[in-house]
C-alpha cells in the first residue's frame, strides 16, 4: 500500500468498538459515534497532509 492511502476499519467486539488505521490498532471507543468521530477527525488531519483515507464500517442496522 502507498504511504499516501490509508484505511480506518471500524468494528464492533465484546461491545466496543475497536478503530484500526492500516490495520494497526488506533483505539477502542464505548460508543459507535465516538469510534466515528475519532477516525473522521484523524482522517481529515491526515488528508491535509495529501493522503488519501477511506473508512470502511459495518452498515448501520445490519
Amino acid at each position: 500500500m502507498s504511504p499516501f492511502n490509508s484505511i480506518f476499519e471500524i468494528k464492533l467486539s465484546r461491545g466496543i468498538w475497536r478503530v484500526t488505521l492500516d490495520g494497526a490498532f488506533y483505539g477502542d471507543y464505548r460508543t459507535r459515534g465516538h469510534a466515528n468521530d475519532s477516525a473522521e477527525a484523524a482522517a481529515a488531519a491526515l488528508r491535509k497532509q495529501g493522503r488519501t483515507v477511506k473508512i470502511v464500517a459495518p452498515i448501520e442496522g445490519a
